[in-house]
């Protein structure tokens, strides 16, 4: 009775496997880019 519903996920193929996680990891990136960016130009080395 608590077995696995019986319908298809509405996420999957090639979009959701490739695109989806290529486009997440590059707007990681360049978030963390930008903020090494701002805070590496502050001077002080405190």
């Amino acid at each position: 009775m608590n077995g696995p519903l019986p319908v298809d996920s509405p996420i999957g193929g090639f979009f959701w496997s490739w695109v989806v996680p290529v486009v997440l990891f590059g707007i990681a990136l360049t978030a963390t880019w930008l903020l090494y960016r701002h805070f590496s130009k502050r001077g002080g080395g405190e």
